[in-house]
């Protein structure tokens, strides 16, 4: 073999281990490249396990926050429900053993259950069983500006109350002297009170502006719900005097 030969198969050689080389370097740099936008390994992982670990603290600190509030709304909300009610013959009902507003305030009562607490103002004296002849008592008190006695009870003092309702038929365009007593005998001061009446076409006769001038240093709602007495005694009533309470925020 010439040395010519021998010569080009040196070189050949040489060309190849270079390309050889070439290769394995661009290769192993290829591999060990660093991309700068991956994220190290786990990261997502570990990212999704804080934000659970964040979501379950929050959920842990606003649970109690709102229990705390909803027992402060049911602690500050002392609720009272007094109301005068004659039962015995009424007007375009009958005889009846449960006054007309009494069936209103235990609507009242039983929507409310153990948050609230009823109070039924009795007379001292008996209003005649008889409808005429309690009309002609009803008269003679509203022409001297009576203020006929209740029996006070000492189950209960108005100051424990935030809120009170208080309910009464009309008797002559007015309130019962009776109402007038019950009023006078307390002191209203700060309460919220929310009225409801019974009648038999004059509607409240304007015993909410009325009440509201008398009680001034309460907070009196004249939002107030007026049942005519035989539709008070109605199942019905029953709903719209949910309605009511719904409406004022209850």
């Amino acid at each position: 073999m010439n040395k010519k030969v021998i010569g080009i198969i040196i070189a050949v050689v040489i060309i190849l281990a270079a390309i050889i080389g070439v290769v394995f370097l661009v290769s192993t740099d290829f591999f060990n490249k660093k991309d700068d936008n991956a994220k190290p390994l786990g990261s997502t992982v570990n990212l999704d396990e804080k934000k659970e670990n964040n979501t379950i603290k929050n959920d842990i600190t606003e649970e109690p926050q709102e229990t705390e509030k909803d027992e402060e709304t049911t602690d500050s909300s002392k609720i009272l429900i007094a109301y005068f009610s004659r039962a015995d013959e009424n007007y375009n009902v009958g005889t009846v053993e449960v006054g007309n507003t009494e069936v209103m305030a235990g609507f009242i009562k039983e929507y409310f259950g153990d948050k609230a607490d009823a109070f039924k103002i009795e007379p001292v004296k008996d209003y005649p069983t008889d409808y005429k002849e309690c009309t002609e008592v009803a008269t003679e008190e509203k022409n001297s500006n009576a203020r006929p006695e209740f029996k006070y009870s000492d189950k209960f003092d108005i100051k424990d109350y935030d809120t009170i309702f208080i309910g009464y038929p009309i008797w002559w365009g007015d309130v019962p002297m009776i109402i007038n007593t019950f009023l006078e005998k307390y002191d209203f001061s700060g309460k919220k009170v929310y009225l409801f009446n019974t009648h038999e076409g004059s509607g409240d006769a304007g015993t909410y502006s009325s009440l509201k001038s008398k009680l001034s240093t309460a907070t009196v709602d004249t939002n107030g719900l007026a049942i005519q007495g035989k539709i008070a005694r109605q199942s019905s009533s029953k709903e719209t005097v949910e309605n009511w309470l719904k409406e004022l925020g209850f």
